[in-house]
């Protein structure tokens, strides 16, 4: 009698399990780590269509009369510093990363065209490039910010805002409401003195005035960032002569923060 052969049937059973679990391991290596962040601490995603775009909210689930609301830096918006990229959301978001460990109520708002909406009706190139820290994107982040401050009935609102995500921090200055405060680190709070710095094409539709305010700011800055150098800063910190400055060694622009956090926020 011969015997049964295992042949095709179980051949063909391995290779399913052996093709999903090839499925899996791709499909985690291509998860952006803004969804691992998420998702690796519990945070509640929604949406805001209270200004001129959509924006990506993450909210910790924490409750308190104080809100803070947290920026990202300009993440991608070109790619070897000469092609504009079909998607700008960072692939090291340094904010997100920082609001993970918060104690205090916290809400990621993620900027336009950003977070996989770049491509929507709204959305053009110049809002991750030229005019990444220009008024329309100022004005829908104050609007998704002042929507979700109604919502969580927060009694004052905290900006913290990482690179990039400074320039359009201080530019809401003038349109949150219940503004009380403004953290930056690794700030670029003066957009044309950066780009006279490095030698880039000037940014265009920057707001008219950021100029001092009655909110408490608090700014860190690292005396070895090459990205966004203290100096780029001092014509800023003359004009808000309140501000606080916080320059700080052992770190980079985009890592070592967590070090100075206490110092920086508080």
């Amino acid at each position: 009698m011969r015997p049964k052969c295992v042949g095709s049937n179980f051949r063909r059973r391995i290779g399913i399990l052996l093709t999903l679990h090839l499925a899996v391991l791709s499909g985690c290596a291509l998860q952006p780590e803004w969804q691992r962040l998420a998702r690796s601490a519990d945070l509640e995603k929604s949406w805001s269509e209270a200004g001129q775009f959509r924006h990506l909210l993450l909210w910790n689930r924490l409750q308190g009369d104080v809100l803070y609301v947290y920026i990202e830096g300009d993440g991608s918006p070109w790619i070897n510093g000469t092609r504009v990229a079909v998607d700008p959301t960072p692939v090291n978001p340094v904010m997100l990363r920082l609001m993970t460990a918060a104690d205090h109520p916290a809400v990621y708002i993620g900027r336009p065209c950003y977070f996989g909406t770049s491509t929507s009706s709204t959305c053009k190139p110049d809002y991750w490039t030229f005019s990444r820290y220009g008024t329309d994107v100022v004005d829908s982040m104050c609007a998704a910010t002042n929507e979700v401050a109604s919502a969580h009935a927060a009694r004052e609102v905290v900006l913290i805002a990482y690179s990039g995500g400074a320039a359009v921090a201080v530019g809401m200055k003038t349109c949150v409401h219940k503004l009380s405060g403004v953290v930056t680190i690794a700030g670029n709070l003066d957009p044309p003195a950066w780009t006279e710095y490095h030698g880039y094409s000037p940014l265009v539709d920057l707001p008219d005035d950021v100029s001092a305010t009655r909110v408490r700011e608090s700014h860190g800055q690292c005396v070895n960032d090459e990205i966004s150098p203290p100096a780029t800063t001092d014509r800023y910190f003359l004009e808000n002569p309140a501000a606080e400055r916080h320059v700080v060694d052992g770190c980079a622009h985009a890592s070592g923060w967590d070090v100075h956090w206490n110092d920086i926020t508080h």
